[in-house]
């Protein structure tokens, strides 16, 4: 089931294009790996896909009723606001006995319980208010969670319980992440951001290993068709470089 599809999106800052005439889609279940190089538009491309900013041409299909959580890469807080007031955001109805049973069960399940419930967001570390947001995203029960660098402020107990937890959960996932190990322990497929590759992606099947064969497979194939441009490029030059002579005995369209 195809949960978000995208056909030949754009976008642009001001007169600088980040990325133009993607086309993909996100399957239910899949765990996605984003890379590419900075300044490729992937930080971007996620907030489009949350809904936080639109598209400059294109289409974008969400089927109905898509539930997306959206972990940003500096997650953004109420000013005075608290650890269980951010978690209990991404509940619908604060009342219902069944989503109050969810912030709790997902303050506990991130270790946040060690905390007053109360306690100002301000007051924890980087790695604490990452989960407290991570919190509030799964409490939304999101049928796509998307991560934008989510091991950054992490200890190593919070990468591997990070792991374990997108390994069991039900969502799917788009991960941008430079940190590779953790790429390929979450990822069954990689799409590589890069305005290099044909129609501005490479999209592999499998771990960040596969990918990394495939690529360079990929490349290997690339470089021989341009050898082979080059040869022929060579060769056309020179026949045109003979001058008159050399036209008689060709067709216009070829010197074109």
């Amino acid at each position: 089931m195809i949960l978000i599809g995208a056909h030949q999106i754009s976008k642009s800052f001001g007169t600088r294009p980040l990325f133009s005439n993607l086309t993909f889609s996100i399957e239910k279940g899949e765990r996605i790996g984003l890379i590419g190089p900075n300044g490729a538009g992937k930080s971007t491309l996620l907030k489009i896909l949350a809904n936080q900013q639109d598209i400059d041409d294109g289409r974008l299909s969400v089927i109905k009723g898509l539930r997306i959580g959206y972990l940003a890469q500096v997650p953004q807080f109420a000013e005075g606001a608290t650890l269980f007031a951010t978690v209990n955001e991404g509940t619908t109805d604060p009342l219902d006995w069944e989503e109050m049973s969810r912030v709790q069960e997902m303050i506990s399940k991130l270790g946040l319980s060690a905390f007053d419930p109360e306690i100002p967001i301000s007051n924890l570390s980087g790695g604490w208010k990452k989960r407290v947001a991570l919190a509030r995203e799964l409490v939304r029960q999101p049928d796509l969670l998307l991560l934008d660098e989510p091991t950054n402020h992490l200890d190593v107990e919070s990468i591997l319980e990070l792991e374990e937890l997108i390994h069991s959960s039900p969502f799917a996932t788009l991960t941008i992440t430079h940190d590779r190990l953790f790429l390929e322990k979450i990822s069954n497929r990689i799409i590589e951001l890069d305005s290099r590759h044909e129609g501005g992606l490479l999209s592999v099947n499998g771990t960040y290993s596969d990918f990394l064969e495939s690529r360079a497979n990929q490349l290997a194939i690339q470089e021989s068709k341009e050898a082979k441009l080059k040869n022929t490029l060579s060769r056309e030059t020179e026949w045109l470089r003979r001058g008159s002579i050399a036209r008689q005995t060709k067709q216009s369209a070829r010197i074109q």
